[in-house]
């Protein structure tokens, strides 16, 4: 996944303006597809899915977006399911 770590600095750095390099998005939708298939999926992998998904207008591109949305959504589910509701607090 070397080179979906160089697209993805390419990436951040065009982000930041900071860029002169051309980003390579199929590069980088191959390489969140591998981290799909993973269960590698962070929040930051939801923003660089859309704007793959939005450059590149494919049908697969959009799936991908979509499946990585999904993830990432019930990662955030699992961590709230993890952190107990009911925990009592010290009162002072």
């Amino acid at each position: 996944m070397s080179k979906y770590n160089e697209q993805l600095d390419v990436y951040n750095a065009t982000k930041a303006a900071h860029g002169g390099k051309t980003v390579n998005y199929r590069v980088l939708e191959n390489g969140l597809k591998q981290r799909l298939a993973n269960g590698e999926i962070t929040k930051d992998d939801v923003a660089v899915a859309f704007d793959v998904a939005k450059r590149l207008q494919s049908d697969q591109a959009r799936v991908m977006y979509a499946s990585v949305k999904r993830a990432a959504e019930s990662i955030v589910e699992e961590k709230s399911d993890d952190t107990p509701e009911n925990e009592e607090q010290p009162t002072e």
